[in-house]
């Protein structure tokens, strides 16, 4: 049954304690949220930051973040006297921002026949439009690593396993599945990337990480020693390429980021529920990944007899709501992204 019909107190009724009831609220993992958000202190400085957002007023307004080439120079086998050389150049990148909402309504006596009080209600609801507004970002995050992974490599024959140059994939040898790191670590440093990775990967080679992160230094077969050097986060909805049994994304700290933008009218609260156009806030993310949610809410009269409430009712329209502006570090050079696909072959 449909709005709390089911707990009306027409017999004598048991709540289950939070426990019990969080099987019912389980939450898929949000690793490339994570990721993205752990990373955005090294690629967006925090001056660069606040200026983005504070000059963003609305959420029609693009905001923009400036890099710099590296410069093309020619090497010379001699000293001159007058040598002459080039200016540099830099480039912009617009950063886009996605609306995510999710929308709710609970009524002011909608408790009155229930075995669940007003507050335990609404917090469940909370909770659920959070896991609902987790499990789009993560979706779309993982998209947009597959969108921006670099289609340029140093080599495309690269030594400890092949690229495929359709896909643009790093393909281990089903051979080397134990060594998957250390394989995916030298093909990085053959990117000239040497410094400390961030790893989303799946199921799969989580597994084999946390198998191997934990053997011990006795054990004849010690593999721990690759483990140093990257840290990978385990994706429940990666979807396999056609020839692997495990894929991944792997970039260096500090290569991708993430804009959180919410409107300035709720982030200075306004209004209440009851007035016209209803009330502007915020609300810290229920699942701690450290974002703010923007809500509104506005409230009009209702008959919710038929739905664990009155005649004479009121209902109370909820949106929880926040924009997200993903950046990855990119390149003068077209297609080349610190991003990187791998996974071990069949």
């Amino acid at each position: 049954m449909a709005n709390y019909a089911s707990a009306v107190l027409n017999t004598a009724k048991y709540k289950v304690d939070e426990m019990m009831n969080r099987a019912e609220f389980k939450a898929k993992p949000s690793t490339a949220l994570m990721k993205y958000l752990k990373n955005t202190q090294f690629l967006i400085p925090a001056t660069a930051m606040e200026a983005a957002l504070a000059t963003k007023a609305t959420d029609q307004q693009a905001v923009s973040i400036n890099l710099l080439n590296k410069q093309s120079i020619s090497t010379v086998s001699a000293r001159a006297a007058a040598h002459t050389g080039s200016i540099n150049d830099s480039r912009a990148t617009t950063v886009t921002f996605t609306t995510y909402g999710a929308k709710f309504k609970w009524s002011y006596k909608g408790s009155d026949r229930s075995i669940w009080a007003l507050s335990e209600q609404v917090a469940a609801q909370i909770r659920s439009a959070a896991i609902a507004l987790h499990s789009a970002i993560e979706t779309a995050l993982l998209a947009r690593l597959n969108t921006y992974k670099s289609q340029v490599v140093v080599s495309a024959s690269p030594r400890g396993g092949s690229w495929d140059g359709t896909n643009f994939i790093f393909g281990i040898d089903n051979t080397d599945f134990g060594y998957w790191m250390q394989k995916v670590k030298g093909f990085m440093r053959q990117q000239y990337y040497t410094d400390t990775m961030e790893a989303v990967v799946d199921e799969t080679l989580f597994q084999e990480f946390q198998r191997i992160a934990n053997q011990g230094a006795g054990n004849a077969s010690n593999l721990a020693f690759q483990v140093g050097g990257v840290t990978p986060g385990v994706t429940e909805e990666l979807t396999l390429d056609a020839g692997y049994v495990g894929q991944g994304y792997i970039f260096p700290v500090g290569s991708v980021g993430i804009l959180p933008w919410i409107p300035q009218l709720n982030r200075q609260g306004f209004g209440s529920a009851g007035e016209l156009g209803g009330e502007y806030t915020t609300i810290p993310d229920p699942l701690g990944s450290g974002l703010t949610f923007a809500v509104h809410m506005y409230q009009a009269g209702a008959d919710n007899n038929s739905a664990a409430g009155e005649t004479q009712d009121v209902d109370v329209e909820v949106e929880l709501s926040v924009d997200l502006g993903p950046v990855e570090a990119d390149s003068s050079t077209s297609n080349l992204t610190p991003i990187f696909k791998f996974g071990v072959l069949t």
